[in-house]
């Protein structure tokens, strides 16, 4: 018998539990949908950061005095523009 008395004297005893065992468990959705939000903002402004270079890129094409070479470089320019709007299009699905 000492021995369920020493049971029943630990069980009072015990030390209250923290607050992290007391929380409610974390919603693994909600923690997805934190993930990405913030993988969205930093393609947001990788994107951003890719408009605001090429059109400095752009504004130097055109200073280029040799006609073939500033031709050249437009429409290379013009294929990383449509690339830049289609990840901005892209955004909308994450």
């Amino acid at each position: 018998m000492p021995d369920i008395a020493n049971l029943e004297r630990r069980k009072r005893h015990r030390p209250a539990p923290s607050l992290a065992c007391r929380a409610a468990p974390i919603d693994p959705f909600e923690l997805w949908s934190v993930h990405r939000r913030k993988a969205r903002e930093a393609l947001q402004e990788a994107v951003f950061a890719l408009q605001i270079t090429h059109a400095r890129t752009s504004i130097a094409i055109e200073k280029i005095e040799t006609l073939e070479n500033r031709k050249q470089l437009q429409a290379q320019s013009m294929r990383i523009g449509t690339l830049i709007d289609l990840a901005r299009c892209r955004l909308g699905d994450i």
